[in-house]
């Protein structure tokens, strides 16, 4: 039996600064197996044109860019293609932007000091639905959490549809991935909506980066 190596996860990358984007640069062009650079911006305005032709699973975005913030570019990334996972990459690790940048609805965060490997394996992480976090990071998420209301209770097929949700399915898709049908699904999301309070997939995807939530289709 042939197996089929692996698809590269093709990566946009929106970074300001010179040195830190050709570094980036360089460090995903040193693990071609894994990643692939599809696209390499110093800004929000320079990605948008872009945007039409450009193909991409993951988008790394740097916060503090000028003109378009990063996170106002993740929440346009967020309605534009929802498929794509925008992970937030910054030197800064205070809560304001943390929590700025999930509602935004960042697929994850990552700090610029980060090791190496510890980056490439997060890219990876995001395309395949999991939703990479900094240790450093970790700690403001679970602490807004337990100053969070109560949890919501979800039946095991509302998990299913968030999770299916927040990794930009359409309702078609999610009814094809959960076998069910399309109506059985339009339910359920009115459902799931009124549960978390929530109007949109962006507002779903950003419960459930808040939640932690591991594997694509199941919330851990």
């Amino acid at each position: 039996m042939i197996v089929k190596e692996p698809t590269p996860v093709r990566v946009a990358l929106v970074e300001d600064h010179a040195p830190t984007r050709a570094a980036l640069e360089k460090l995903l062009a040193e693990f071609p197996a894994l990643v692939t650079l599809a696209g390499s911006f110093a800004s929000a305005e320079a990605l948008r044109p872009a945007l039409g032709r450009l193909e991409f699973e993951v988008a790394l975005i740097d916060l503090h860019l000028p003109g378009t913030s990063g996170h106002a570019l993740i929440g346009e990334l967020t309605t534009a293609a929802p498929a794509v996972r925008s992970l937030a990459l910054t030197a800064f690790d205070n809560e304001g932007d943390v929590l700025e940048a999930v509602r935004a609805g960042a697929f994850g965060y990552l700090l610029k000091d980060e090791p190496k490997a510890r980056l490439i394996a997060a890219i990876c992480e995001a395309a395949a639905g999991a939703h990479p976090v900094s240790s450093r990071v970790a700690g403001f998420l679970f602490a807004h959490t337990r100053r969070a209301p109560p949890p919501v209770s979800l039946s095991d097929r509302e998990e299913e549809l968030a999770g299916c949700l927040s990794e930009g399915l359409s309702y078609s898709e999610c009814a094809g991935r959960m076998g069910i049908s399309l109506g059985t699904v339009q339910d359920y999301v009115k459902r799931l909506y009124r549960k978390l309070d929530v109007n949109s997939k962006k507002e779903v995807r950003t419960w459930v980066a808040m939640h932690f939530a591991r594997e694509p289709g199941k919330l851990s």
